[in-house]
């Protein structure tokens, strides 16, 4: 097992109100695996400020951030270990993204979206935001 701190990463789950149910946003990473957008936290940015922009930036979606995080998951990144902190982003609008002309995104619901997403820890945090949304209807 590696000494060497964790990198504390920030993302977010971002959801809509679809026409049946929550929909929820994936994109696709560098390698093509669906994951939700997410990052490295900058020394002068809070975790919900970081997990925002990397919405923006590789998702091209706006939005707010719920609450407190969702939870958070233990990744790897070029083999150093990661922390990701993951918080709820309400959609509010689409944006430019720079990251545009190599990943790909979908608005899905939660059976899609968990299919589509590899890892189990992320997976059981798109539930988690599941019973946040049922627990917590919004205005």
């Amino acid at each position: 097992m590696s000494s060497k701190k964790p990198i504390e990463l920030a993302g977010v789950i971002p959801f809509r109100r679809g026409e049946a149910d929550w929909e929820f946003l994936v994109i696709t990473s560098r390698k093509g695996h669906w994951i939700f957008p997410k990052g490295v936290i900058s020394r002068n940015e809070t975790p919900a400020e970081a997990a925002r922009k990397e919405c923006a930036e590789e998702a091209g979606v706006r939005g707010s951030i719920l609450g407190t995080p969702v939870g958070s998951y233990q990744d790897r990144r070029r083999k150093h270990p990661c922390v990701v902190e993951m918080f709820l982003l309400q959609y509010e609008g689409e944006t430019d993204w720079k990251e545009e002309d190599f990943r790909r995104r979908i608005w899905c619901g939660f059976d899609e979206a968990s299919r589509r997403l590899r890892k189990e820890p992320v997976r059981e945090l798109l539930a988690r935001a599941v019973e946040l949304l049922e627990q917590h209807p919004l205005p």
